[in-house]
């Protein structure tokens, strides 16, 4: 346990420390805890734009049109794939400058000596390529079954009681016998 002097000075140092005080310190600490996912503060990385981003989500808004919690769900999902296969591609392009500056050599060398790399990002790509087209179906068959759907209740549908005819014309004794004899048959006895 810590004891009163400890306590003090804890308390003295701590009004040294009150963070950043500009703008721009400000807003570079609060990209500390940047968390991926649900968590995410922001989608946007350096040398990327929150106004690309936000036209990019405006306009999957307004194509889908999005109803219901789920489609909200899978149009955000939608979104955030393009904007990862977005990056991706800037991600191989760069991959490719880079190498080329650094070793000016001609293309094929360049992917022979990075092909495990290349081959790694378009893993990537095919996966959320794969998450794109799965979030899609989903959410066109979610809007598709919404619209199918009248919008007052059915009547009641009453069960139908006629007994089916088989084609061949045959009709097995139960359904011969009719709705009076409503009573299983008897198990066969075994005889010993």
């Amino acid at each position: 346990m810590a004891t009163q002097k400890q306590i003090a000075a804890n308390r003295r140092n701590s009004q040294k420390s009150t963070g950043p005080c500009s703008d721009e310190g400000k807003a570079r600490s609060a990209m500390n805890a940047l968390q991926s996912g649900i968590d995410a503060r922001s989608l946007i990385i350096r040398g990327e734009s929150k106004a690309a981003l936000d036209q990019l989500t405006a306009e999957y808004l307004d194509r889908f049109q999005p109803a219901a919690p789920e489609e909200r769900a899978l149009v955000d999902t939608l979104i955030d794939c393009e904007w990862i296969l977005r990056r991706l591609r800037a991600v191989e392009a760069q991959l490719w400058e880079n190498a080329l500056h650094i070793f000016d050599i001609t293309l094929g060398l360049v992917f022979k000596e990075n092909c495990d790399v290349f081959a790694r990002l378009q893993r990537r790509i095919d996966s959320t390529q794969r998450h794109y087209h799965t979030a899609l179906r989903e959410l066109r068959r979610l809007q598709s079954a919404e619209s199918a759907q009248p919008d007052s209740e059915p009547a009641a549908i009453t069960p139908s009681i006629q007994t089916p005819i088989p084609e061949n014309g045959f009709v097995p004794q139960a359904l011969a016998a009719g709705p009076r004899d409503t009573q299983p048959p008897a198990p066969p006895a075994i005889s010993s």
